[in-house]
């Protein structure tokens, strides 16, 4: 399976578009990150992130679920 990488390679406008109704963008790395640094930003608390490994996977997946979620709540608002 091949992933793309969002790195501007391609002549395909459809490469670009993130989409933020399903959580399959959740997997792609490139968008992942986007997701995790907006799902950060969005934390009430400043707790470190926890140590365990299945615990930090599960952190993880929570900050890049809640990222791309806020984001499509601003989409609907008319924002971005």
């Amino acid at each position: 399976m091949s992933v793309s990488t969002f790195d501007g390679t391609s002549s395909d406008p459809h490469d670009y578009l993130i989409d933020l109704e399903s959580d399959s963008m959740e997997r792609f790395p490139d968008v992942r990150s986007y997701f995790y640094r907006v799902g950060d930003l969005q934390q009430d608390a400043i707790d470190p992130p926890p140590t365990d490994l299945e615990a930090r996977t599960s952190y993880d997946n929570d900050l890049v679920r809640r990222g791309r979620l806020y984001l499509k709540s601003e989409k609907a608002k008319g924002h971005g």
